[in-house]
């Protein structure tokens, strides 16, 4: 079976109500809002669970500790003592080399890779500014999938129909002037069916969510939070339900809640989108962010070690 792992960035499950710019993430998908009432639910094309982000650690959920949760089956922010924004410290750098669930997979012989299409310029402004501060610059993401020894995607893959930049659409990539052209998430969703011909597991980074609900552009906002439903809708209809699953999961909240520019302390969504019942069973029963690696695992039919168990996922 293949397995997408769609991460979308600051999407959480907030109240039903005005506020809340994702509550119809689900139309097309689910009969049932995208909210935290919803969950749990069952639903004939999957399911809707949410995971607790914080760990037990108080203040809000931040992404470097959420990515490391998400990635690496850890509680990150009660490894640290506290939740760290944007970009992985030395503890958690050498936590993502060891423990990311790309490396992992790829060590036990499943066929890994990321969809993501990466500029040209990425690498030289994280090396540049690595090199200034002298600490790390790069994000769990691009550390998860260099670690693993799958290659990044570039604009060639692109031109092949073999890569997908992070918000679907080359918005993002055309206003800072690359000559590239505007796709539907349509036509997105077609080149992700493309990748999932090459590999078993494949990782996408969405992250404009979590970019325009800092700046409060609700607009904005809610175009994306349509097209990455639009991207989902046609990639179900041209996969097999019964051998390819969607897994859509986040690292905290921010984008649901409108009032704010901040994170929330809201549960984040684990939506599984598939119609087998092993798919299903391996990731039924998650109340915690840093479940997710193991369900993953189960899914491949890999077993989980034990020291990944000790301490709630705590790295040792």
């Amino acid at each position: 079976m293949k397995l997408l792992l769609f991460f979308v960035d600051g999407l959480g499950l907030g109240k039903n109500d005005e506020s809340n710019p994702a509550r119809f993430f689900l139309d097309g998908i689910a009969d049932i809002p995208f909210v935290k009432e919803s969950a749990p639910t069952e639903f004939s094309e999957g399911f809707l669970f949410s995971a607790d982000a914080a760990g037990g650690v108080p203040g809000l959920p931040q992404s470097a500790t959420g990515q490391a949760m998400l990635m690496c089956g850890t509680n990150a922010p009660a490894l640290l003592g506290y939740h760290l924004t944007a970009l992985p410290n030395e503890t958690l750098v050498n936590l993502v080399r060891e423990r990311n669930v790309l490396r992992l997979l790829a060590e036990k012989g499943v066929k890994v890779t990321a969809s993501n299409l990466y500029s040209p310029e990425y690498f030289t402004r994280r090396d540049d500014l690595q090199e200034k501060r002298g600490r790390n610059a790069y994000p769990v993401s691009a550390l998860s999938i260099r670690s693993s020894g799958t290659s990044f995607r570039l604009l060639s893959d692109y031109h092949e129909g073999k890569a997908l930049f992070a918000d679907l659409t080359n918005r993002s990539l055309r206003e800072r002037g690359y000559d590239i052209p505007l796709i539907e998430p349509e036509e997105a969703a077609g080149l992700m069916v493309n990748i999932l011909g090459e590999a078993d597991f494949v990782f996408h980074e969405y992250f404009v969510t979590d970019t325009y609900a800092h700046k409060k552009r609700r607009g904005d906002l809610e175009r994306a939070l349509k097209e990455v439903n639009r991207f989902l809708v046609h990639l179900r209809e041209k996969t097999d339900p019964q051998d390819t699953a969607i897994l859509v999961v986040s690292d905290h909240g921010n984008c649901e809640d409108a009032e704010t520019a901040d994170h929330t302390r809201n549960e984040v969504p684990v939506l599984l989108l598939s119609r087998n019942e092993t798919a299903r069973n391996a990731f039924r029963g998650i109340t915690r962010l840093d479940e997710v690696q193991a369900g993953i695992l189960a899914y491949f039919g890999l077993p989980v070690e034990d020291e990944m168990l000790e301490d709630g996922g705590a790295w040792l």
